[in-house]
């Protein structure tokens, strides 16, 4: 797929009535349980790549995890999932997936994986595989790196630092360390369009199913 890069950017409890009389009691459903998606792995990988071989097969870290929250975040929005999920976390630089940051740090030389990191920077090693990424995931890709991409990775940062969701849940900027970032956080700052409630819906079926 051949992409041309656009060097423009723009930026761009439920509660139950009461009943009244003797004896009734006020009633409250349990409070919903925090929204939550598994690492995709292979997914994060054909990202990355994905984004390195938009950029000459290298990017910044920094800059990388913060397109791939960017990316995650609108493709919540959009179609009720992220692209790459795992457990966000609120820190100094910003919002990340920990599992992301891990398989980023993790991609040493001697590793032999599809990307290496080096210095800070991430260099692709092969192609990418567009087959383990969907039409919306590829499009969200798209658009977020029309968007974003040509940014340098401390304006994302610094973006980043203010969005209402992360300001919330990283309290102290002047401490370096992460705090637990909830999906739900995302819609702070973004239109929800329904799109949280019917999340939770789903969430909820599924762990019904599995219990």
């Amino acid at each position: 797929m051949k992409i041309i890069y656009n060097t423009i950017c723009w930026v761009s409890s439920f509660v139950f009535l009461p009943t009244f009389g003797r004896g009734t009691k006020r009633k409250m459903k349990n409070p919903a349980k925090p929204i939550s998606f598994p690492y995709d792995r292979d997914k994060a990988t054909q990202s990355i790549l994905w984004l390195l071989h938009r950029h000459g097969g290298s990017m910044d870290k920094l800059k990388l995890v913060k397109l791939v929250f960017y990316a995650d975040r609108e493709h919540l929005a959009r179609y009720g999932r992220p692209i790459v999920g795992g457990s966000y976390v609120a820190m100094r630089h910003g919002p990340v997936s920990s599992e992301l940051l891990d398989q980023i740090n993790e991609a040493v030389p001697e590793a032999s994986l599809p990307f290496v990191t080096q210095n800070y920077h991430i260099l692709a090693q092969g192609p990418v595989d567009e087959d383990e990424l969907s039409e919306s995931d590829i499009k969200v890709l798209e658009d977020i790196n029309s968007t974003y991409g040509c940014y340098d990775p401390f304006t994302l940062r610094n973006l980043t630092h203010q969005l209402r969701a992360w300001k919330q849940h990283y309290p102290d900027p002047n401490v370096n360390t992460s705090y637990p970032l909830p999906y739900e956080a995302f819609f702070l700052d973004i239109k929800d369009n329904g799109i949280l409630e019917l999340v939770r819906e789903d969430q909820e079926a599924r762990d019904f199913l599995v219990s």
